[in-house]
């Protein structure tokens, strides 16, 4: 129903890719050359009037997409803030919450962890002189159990627990709300990097009592290559946690003033330093604009209903090792090829015209997205991973 909104990327010419790589990044909705053009034109008719004129306004653009974004985060859109990428958002974020001490200081995170976390936990680490601060979870795919069970043996010594909501390797979806609340029934704080949850399955931020998350926009999202990021601060922090401020931070009612003294904004708007391109704001809100037209659980459900199907049609292969759990997931699957010589077999794969992905060592990333993906994609994708192995 909703493929026809969506470029398929192209093999060549005439053929379309089997696209099974909205894991890293979306297809592109069709009206995103209109809604860039919009701020296009705006910027040539009205140059910096723009900010404020009447029909673009754009000093508040991003905050008026928040109410677009905040049913996908299960928040209020206080909470939320549109702004810069992951990793800056994160950087921003530990410099409020990780002030660790002698007695709290451990971060507890997963194995395996996506580079970029990896490097800013290590950097704030560093900065506190806490170099043994990081402690990964000790199995690629572990239980909630053995996740709260992790939490309450490290119990004082735990400053935050940083974990991903769905792991981008494995595709392994965490339980977020038991997670957070182990801990901080040990006095921790519970962030989490939403690159691969938002928009793939249901979040309910605020109700789980999360104190923290992150996310990027060009997934699941489809907002394009370096979309402008996210950010969200549960409401019980607003105002009482340290930041590193900028401009585009302060209240918007003083911003223009030009004080050299920061006027925080009152909610999560407060950790944003500088103003959104209006132009990424406009590739994201074209795909957003395509989610409110959802049925947002039904939609979810469709997502795992073509994990399931994929994932069906490739478990009785027995050169298929499959590693996405079958009780946790999203769209994603992961699996690994039992062959002689498993990369040229991906290699193969995309030669037939199934985008889908390597991650090193071992391991094919698919992820079906009911969006703009077929359940005849997923059969003919089988087929074509049953056949490498004649």
């Amino acid at each position: 129903m909703y493929r026809e909104l969506f470029s398929i990327p192209r093999r060549d010419k005439d053929r379309e890719w089997v696209y099974f790589c909205g894991h890293s990044l979306g297809a592109q909705p069709k009206a995103v050359p209109s809604y860039v053009r919009r701020a296009l034109e705006e910027w040539r008719w009205e140059g910096v009037g723009a900010y404020f004129s009447e029909r673009a306004h754009w000093v508040d653009y991003a905050d008026r997409l928040r109410a677009k974004l905040a049913p996908l985060v299960g928040a209020d859109p206080s909470a939320i803030a549109i702004a810069h990428t992951l990793t800056t958002n994160l950087h921003l974020l530990l410099a409020s919450f990780y002030r660790p001490t002698p007695e709290r200081f451990m971060i507890l995170t997963e194995a395996a962890l996506f580079p970029t976390d990896a490097y800013a936990l290590q950097s704030w680490a560093a900065r506190w002189n806490y170099p043994q601060a990081i402690y990964e979870l000790e199995r690629l795919i572990p239980s909630t159990e053995e996740v709260i069970a992790t939490i309450r043996r490290l119990g004082e010594r735990l400053a935050g627990v940083w974990l991903s909501g769905v792991h981008y390797l494995t595709g392994q979806r965490m339980d977020i709300a038991a997670i957070t609340a182990a801990a901080h029934e040990v006095g921790a704080w519970a962030g989490w990097d939403l690159a691969h949850a938002v928009g793939n399955i249901p979040l309910a931020l605020q109700a789980w009592e999360v104190d923290f998350a992150v996310w990027c926009s060009y997934k699941y999202l489809n907002a394009g290559p370096g979309a402008v990021g996210g950010l969200y601060v549960h409401p019980r922090h607003h105002g009482q946690v340290p930041l590193l401020a900028g401009w585009w931070g302060n209240r918007l009612e003083t911003r223009f003033l030009m004080r050299t003294t920061f006027d925080p904004a009152p909610d999560s708007r407060a950790w944003m330093h500088s103003n959104p391109s209006p132009l990424l704001l406009g590739a994201l809100e074209a795909s957003l604009d395509i989610f409110a037209l959802l049925d947002l659980p039904a939609y979810y459900q469709s997502i795992q209903a073509m994990h399931r199907r994929l994932r069906a049609a490739l478990a009785g292969l027995p050169h298929v090792e499959l590693i996405t759990p079958e009780e946790a997931h999203g769209a994603q699957l992961s699996f690994r090829l039992r062959l002689a010589e498993p990369h040229q077999a991906f290699k193969q794969l995309l030669t037939e015209g199934f985008f889908v992905d390597w991650r090193e060592p071992d391991i094919i990333r698919a992820a079906p997205v009911p969006l703009y993906n077929l359940p005849e994609e997923i059969d003919q994708f089988a087929d074509a991973v049953a056949a490498l192995a004649r």
